[in-house]
């Protein structure tokens, strides 16, 4: 128990360093950092991370995700439904033939490149892998890794050098525009992963919150987002639970894939830029707004970036949450399907 709390304590302060330094989702990646860290220079310790509290930060984190959601994201997506559906086919058809091409030239597991380079952040894809034992998750993390980090760091700096942009302003958390108490995602959380696991949705846990708290923000006309007190302790409850997954020996034999990973993601980023072009010219929005939109990033990442510098953010959120829920919802039956075991 004191070893959990010590290490709870060193993740929450390595967290709130890299917030200082700008960095992207600075509380998962210091649980993820911290847990690597403790397991590859303290392996005489036995420390691990239980999964029911990840499980307890996955409610918090998917009501997070579900208050993004209001009534002008929902009217943005019916207004637009056919470029969301046509941006959602493209950036996940390009990101599966980069997985096949690199399982094939690295000589990896085809569904483990799969898992690794599909755009829907590294907390989903890793709940997805995780009840696979056919995935190797040290491989999908470093993909995940190397894909986040490289594609919110490059975004901003190829939006501000190439079309002009202008930061407004920093923010380190969704701005709070009233509604109904935060509170409110004790049942809600609760109601919806009950339901997301009767109706066998993949990452209940994370998903049925989404889902409830949006619909219920549509309803009521918005919610209160969580607060950065409560938000952080469960980036970094998820961030340790996926840290304590990996295998560091295995992790740095995956070193040969990080090419691969690089020019993936410079090619995922390239489609984003022209497929961006063509959302911009067809429905009028900015190009940095289509540009961020389309961007294989996270949900977070990415409406902090439009926020930041004066974008819409409601067509960001639209976009980045539809390829979400995309990835959730159909690549697993996808994947079972393609995967599955031949009968002799």
């Amino acid at each position: 128990m004191l070893n959990r709390l010590l290490l709870f304590i060193m993740a929450l302060c390595l967290g709130s360093m890299l917030v200082r330094l700008h960095l992207p989702i600075p509380f998962l990646l210091g649980g993820l950092v911290t847990a690597l860290a403790c397991k590859t220079c303290a392996r005489r310790v036995q420390v691990g991370w239980p999964k029911q509290l990840r499980e307890y930060a996955l409610l918090i984190a998917g009501y997070g995700i579900g208050s993004t959601f209001t009534a002008d994201t929902w009217r943005n997506f019916l207004t637009e439904l056919a470029g969301v559906a046509e941006a959602t086919a493209v950036i996940l058809g390009a990101s599966l033939l980069l997985a096949f091409i690199t399982a094939k030239i690295a000589r990896e597991s085809l569904k483990s490149c799969v898992m690794g380079m599909l755009p829907g952040g590294m907390t989903l894809t890793m709940l997805l892998c995780e009840e696979d034992k056919e995935v190797n998750p040290n491989i999908v993390m470093v993909m995940q890794v190397i894909r986040l980090l490289g594609v919110v760091i490059s975004v901003p700096f190829l939006v501000i050098c190439l079309l002009d942009a202008q930061v407004t302003g920093i923010s380190v958390a969704l701005p709070n525009h009233g509604g109904v108490h935060w509170l409110v995602f004790v049942p809600l959380a609760i109601l919806g992963s009950f339901l997301a696991v009767k109706v066998h949705l993949p990452t209940p846990k994370l998903l049925g919150p989404i889902l409830a708290t949006a619909a219920f923000a549509v309803y009521t006309g918005g919610v209160q987002p969580v607060p950065f007190w409560l938000m952080a302790p469960a980036q970094v409850s998820i961030g340790l639970y996926m840290g304590m997954q990996l295998d560091a020996d295995r992790i740095i034999k995956t070193k040969k894939m990080v090419p691969f990973i690089l020019v993936g993601t410079a090619i995922l980023v390239a489609v984003s830029i022209v497929m961006a072009n063509v959302l911009s010219a067809r429905y009028g929005f900015s190009l940095i707004t289509a540009f961020l939109a389309m961007a294989p990033g996270g949900i977070a990442e990415m409406s902090l970036a439009g926020m930041s510098m004066g974008e819409n953010v409601s067509i960001i959120l639209t976009y980045q949450l539809v390829r979400l829920l995309a990835i959730n919802i159909c690549v697993p039956p996808l994947l079972k399907w393609w995967f599955k075991p031949k009968t002799v």
